[in-house]
């Protein structure tokens, strides 16, 4: 039985005029897992989900910045896919 690859990498996003360290985590076909941080230090964890052929943010309750940034995320997760 072969076993799932597992799939992390890290991306820099400029987000708001600031460089931020976005992490991301392959769980299947269709969702990653990421997370990133603010300036205060404060970790946000979020999922992307593909709807159709583009990745969505699939959580609510996360800061302006980060849902405003979901364009960005998705072009980092489809640059490395």
């Amino acid at each position: 039985m072969p076993f799932p690859k597992n799939i992390a990498f890290t991306s820099l996003i400029k987000v708001h005029g600031r460089l931020r360290e976005f992490n991301f985590r392959k769980r299947g076909t269709s969702h990653y897992d990421g997370d990133t941080n603010d300036e205060r230090g404060a970790r946000y964890f979020f999922k992307m989900r593909k709807q159709g052929d583009c990745w969505k943010i699939s959580d609510t309750d996360l800061p302006d910045w980060l849902l405003e940034s979901e364009g960005l995320i998705a072009a980092a997760i489809d640059k490395q896919e």
